[in-house]
């Protein structure tokens, strides 16, 4: 927290309240210049020395470790719905992945090689891979259900008979019917380039959902086969890179309706295994 993030903490803080009542307060309620004088003076040391207080900073600590417990809460009550969402047999895929990556990250704390801040980097890493892998999921069963509801054969067709019927049309006659043909006509063309472009957002979908489990795999294999211990976290951190953009791409996808920007802190923090 910077200094001037501090002292907006301090100015909604009930210590800034208190130092007012104090001091101000105080002063005022002696009707008196010197009184006034001195309140607002005492007021002004406290502006400098209480934000640095021990008192202050464990309010500050306290309320932050609240707020990160609500949005946590928030995030594994959001995380569960789209979990509860999945068919059964996309929930046991995630199931699996997860319990691997457990797996992986248990093997990390029971590695001598590792300092626990490399623990804690690569087990964050994993925990994110696990979230944009749900991510994905979700999004491919989306995909599959518009897919699903979308006939593009039967789309086609009714867009060569709508163009027959409105170049059947004389021109300058019947405008009302033209307008309302033409709407249809584009309404049409409309679902045919978004089922277009719903078929190849699931198969990148179903690729990059092998893809990380793929990794998870590879991670593993690495993990116990290598004995530069650094040389694990610097492919992870270049899969985290890949996988950056990989969340760009959801982001950007109307049929993702996972929670966007999710820090990876937050992620990182909820369990990987959903339970009952």
């Amino acid at each position: 927290m910077t200094g001037v993030e501090k002292l907006k903490a301090f100015a909604k803080s009930p210590h800034h309240a208190w130092l007012g009542l104090l001091t101000l307060g105080a002063g005022v309620a002696t009707m008196s210049g010197i009184g006034i004088i001195a309140g607002a003076a005492v007021y002004a040391l406290g502006w400098i020395y209480l934000p640095d207080s021990r008192l202050f900073k464990n309010w500050l600590a306290a309320r932050k470790q609240g707020d990160d417990g609500a949005k946590l809460r928030e995030f594994l009550f959001q995380r569960r719905q789209i979990y509860d969402s999945l068919r059964t047999s996309t929930r046991t895929r995630y199931d699996s992945l997860a319990a691997e990556i457990e797996s992986l990250q248990a093997d990390f704390h029971r590695d001598p090689r590792l300092n626990p801040e490399i623990v804690r980097q690569r087990s964050e890493r994993l925990s994110n891979l696990a979230w944009t892998y749900l991510r994905l999921l979700h999004t491919g069963e989306m995909l599959d259900r518009f897919v699903e509801t979308e006939d593009p054969a039967d789309l086609e067709a009714k867009i060569a008979a709508m163009e027959k019927d409105v170049a059947a049309i004389a021109p300058g006659s019947r405008a009302g019917l033209a307008e309302s043909m033409q709407s249809r006509l584009t309404s049409l063309r409309s679902r045919l380039e978004k089922r277009r472009g719903a078929e190849e957002s699931r198969e990148l979908t179903a690729s990059e959902q092998e893809r990380i489990a793929e990794l998870v795999k590879l991670f593993r294999a690495d993990h116990l086969s290598n004995r530069d211990a650094g040389a694990l976290s610097h492919e992870i951190d270049g899969a985290a890179v890949q996988l950056d953009r990989t969340n760009d791409w959801l982001r950007g996808l109307e049929f993702d309706t996972s929670p966007a920007d999710v820090p990876e802190a937050l992620a990182a923090a909820a369990p990987l295994k959903m339970g009952s």
